[in-house]
């Protein structure tokens, strides 16, 4: 009983969120979440980290994505609350597999150190085979300052030996 609780509560702080933004997702357009003001943001913020937070694939799955999507209409708001969260689902190994991915791709557009240094581990230890590809390329990445797309992967171009 008290788990549904929990989990109906995170239900609404979600939703409550979403209220906030939906105007801009309802076709208003970036102005609304870009002019939006500090504590009202921070509310979405707060509702986010209840997401992420509340176990549910599928909630979590969202709020990264919705970190994601928020990053690039406010890239100067820092997140840094949703980081810790991030990285415990990254590093769960009982989570879903397309959650955690959509997790390390938040911490990466999030670019903290410690969620950096997350994904590079990771790449490392995971036993999920489609997550330790992508933190790879993460890591490698943030390490080299190259996007895979400069290197010919997503032209399926081969690379030539010695080119990093």
């Amino acid at each position: 009983m008290k788990h549904t609780r929990n989990t109906i509560a995170a239900l609404c702080l979600v939703a409550g969120g979403m209220l906030c933004v939906s105007p801009a997702l309802a076709g208003e357009g970036d102005d609304y979440i870009a002019s939006m003001p500090a504590v009202k943001f921070e509310c979405v913020e707060t509702n986010i980290v209840t997401a992420l937070n509340s176990g549910i694939p599928g909630m979590q799955a969202d709020a990264a994505q919705l970190i994601r999507d928020l990053r690039n209409l406010r890239p100067d708001e820092s997140f840094a609350s949703c980081v810790v969260p991030l990285m415990a689902i990254v590093k769960n190994e009982g989570a879903e597999s397309a959650t955690r991915i959509l997790a390390a791709l938040a911490l990466d557009e999030l670019d903290s150190g410690r969620g950096n240094f997350a994904i590079a581990r990771t790449a490392t230890f995971t036993s999920d085979p489609q997550l330790k590809y992508v933190c790879t390329w993460l890591a490698y990445e943030r390490k080299t300052g190259k996007h895979p797309e400069e290197k010919g992967i997503a032209s399926f171009e081969p690379i030539e030996e010695g080119e990093e």
